[in-house]
């Protein structure tokens, strides 16, 4: 306990730097996604950005996650409006070759 009441400055300064080095590592989020604007055109909804962009994601979960990240308290867009979306999500481009038995001739 004497040697850290001699040493009081050194013992606040590395107290400092670890507290200062869990926040940094506790606040920095590596998994964040970058974010671009998309334009609403004519004729898009949240389902149908949702249908193009999506990837995997489950249509709801996207579309409440752009929400979210909008923050849009219900799920109506206009054409004009720009939205964040996240950058990776572009470039997911579904297949048109592609028939599904939904899909009208």
């Amino acid at each position: 306990m004497a040697y850290i009441r001699r040493n009081s400055f050194v013992f606040l300064f590395f107290t400092l730097v670890l507290i200062l080095s869990f926040y940094s590592a506790l606040s920095h989020n590596s998994e964040e996604a970058h974010m671009v604007q998309l334009k609403i055109e004519q004729g898009d909804t949240l389902w149908t950005l949702a249908d193009e962009y999506s990837g995997n994601i489950p249509h709801h979960e996207w579309i409440d996650e752009i929400m979210k990240e909008n923050k849009l308290a219900a799920p109506v867009i206009t054409a004009g409006q720009t939205l964040k979306i996240p950058d990776e999500q572009l470039n997911f481009f579904p297949d048109d070759n592609l028939k599904l038995a939904s899909d009208s001739e």
